[in-house]
């Protein structure tokens, strides 16, 4: 009986580690693909404003070529974009991740990155609301404003039309809070949400994909200023809070 009791449980653990290895692979593979469609896109883009600036620019146009290259400029900074992304995904993986803290002053700094997104994004209401009329903090100005960018971002591409990031102040600690109205987060996948590569499986919004790795990131860097993201899911309201 001992001898069949183990046999079934190696039977059992055999089938887990292969069952985990299988969505592993779905993963790698999820993940491969859609990195390959998310670089083709600026490639392709990138080399037809070149085409357009070498092979149908005959009058020597000077507004159409700065138009070709503004728009190069753009698809090579969003490459450069995804390709921090990984990076610092990799760095933070392998322990290799170094804070380099300074003192900021908080409100006039995060006003100045959601002014950033205001003059991008058109499409959708992008506000600010702070309740921290001045107030210095020592962070790490590079991640911090890379996982606030994540956020907004995130809220941009798949939330509502209506984005809200508040400056709050709580006791000692200070509150980012970036909402949206879109409500596309089920309240099932709250949690799941930071974990790395995953991503909704419905949500797919605007047909605008993502590599998984933002939120996870986001989350990383704010435990290692000793602070926590968390996600709350509302009637139609989808809410992150940065605590530091």
């Amino acid at each position: 009986m001992l001898l069949i009791g183990l046999v079934i449980g190696t039977l059992i653990h055999l089938y887990s580690t292969i069952n985990k290895q299988k969505q592993l692979a779905a993963i790698k593979d999820d993940l491969i693909s859609n990195i390959t469609h998310e670089f083709k896109t600026p490639i392709a883009t990138i080399f037809s404003a070149l085409e357009g600036v070498t092979s149908f620019n005959e009058t020597n146009d000077q507004e159409k070529t700065r138009r070709y290259l503004a728009l190069s400029n753009h698809q090579l900074e969003k490459l450069n974009d995804m390709v921090e992304k990984m990076l610092e995904t990799a760095t933070i993986d392998q322990g290799k991740l170094t804070l380099n803290k300074e003192q900021v002053e908080v409100a006039e700094w995060t006003e100045a990155i959601v002014k950033r997104f205001q003059m991008i994004e058109t499409r959708k209401q992008v506000d600010f609301e702070s309740k921290v009329p001045s107030i210095v903090s020592t962070l790490d100005r590079f991640h911090i404003e890379n996982a606030l960018s994540n956020l907004i971002d995130n809220a941009i591409k798949y939330g509502g039309n209506q984005i809200i990031i508040r400056l709050l102040q709580t006791g000692e600690s200070l509150v980012w809070e970036v909402e949206d109205n879109g409500g596309h987060i089920p309240a099932a996948q709250k949690h799941k949400v930071f974990d790395k590569l995953y991503r909704i499986p419905t949500g797919n919004q605007h047909d605008v994909k993502g590599f998984g790795i933002g939120l996870y990131y986001a989350r990383t860097i704010a435990e290692l200023h000793g602070g926590q993201l968390t996600l709350d899911v509302m009637n139609e309201r989808t809410l992150f809070r940065l605590t530091l």
